[in-house]
């Protein structure tokens, strides 16, 4: 996935009970709602090993 500010390479990152999506370049972090539709395979089966995601 492609972060929509930059183009940059979105990574999933784990902390403290969230999951978010963070860009590689310029670092801006996304909630898993607000890229849900636009998720790609790769990143739906990384997120298939989080029990749950919490919305904040």
């Amino acid at each position: 996935m492609n972060c929509k500010k930059c183009k940059g390479k979105l990574e999933v990152k784990r902390a403290c009970r969230r999951v978010r999506l963070r860009c590689t370049l310029c670092f801006k972090e996304y909630q898993i709602h607000e890229v849900a539709s636009e998720l790609d395979g790769d990143t739906e089966k990384l997120l298939e090993n989080y029990t749950a995601i919490i919305y904040d």
